[in-house]
């Protein structure tokens, strides 16, 4: 016979579900408006687990916060980063797996160059003891890259591949 849940654990299924998502947009616009302190606080404090690739890989949120702050933080730098198509691979009562596509777009008016990336965040969270959720682990995968400049009086792409330039 086949088992069902009750209206109780699907409604919260669903609260955690949305709260999961609501975290990874508010790290995303922590990211775009410039935002460290919020950014730090999307994720687990301690030991945690960050790889995004040519960024660089962390195993806490204030190192890489820290380069958050020297790559991402200035005027000249305008990120937009759009998330979409939510999987959700696995959800507990304390943790969740998702897989997150990702279209980012960074402007830089000091060098004028524009990257734009497609991918991937495959990420873990783990709901705290008061409710709230957290990341514990988060990789990006970049598999679509154009980087254009328009110091000129046109703008060139300067590079396309499905990776980053070394």
């Amino acid at each position: 016979m086949k088992q069902t849940k009750s209206t109780e654990q699907r409604l919260q299924e669903l609260e955690d579900k949305q709260a999961i998502l609501e975290l990874k947009y508010c790290y995303l616009n922590a990211c775009d408006e410039k935002d460290p302190d919020l950014v730090t606080r999307c994720f687990m404090s301690g030991k945690i687990d960050i790889n995004f690739g040519h960024i660089g890989q962390f195993d806490n949120r204030e190192d890489f916060v820290d380069i958050f702050k020297k790559l991402g933080c200035h005027e000249h730098i305008v990120d937009m980063h759009h998330a979409q198509n939510p999987i959700f691979l696995e959800l507990t009562e304390s943790s969740a797996k998702t897989k997150i596509n990702l279209r980012f777009q960074s402007i830089n008016t000091q060098d004028k160059s524009i990257a734009q990336l497609g991918g991937y965040y495959l990420d873990e969270f783990q709901k705290t003891e008061d409710g709230q959720w957290l990341i514990s682990k988060s990789s990006f995968t970049v598999n679509s890259v154009k980087i254009s400049d328009f110091s000129g009086e046109c703008s060139k792409i300067v590079y396309s591949g499905n990776c980053m330039p070394h």
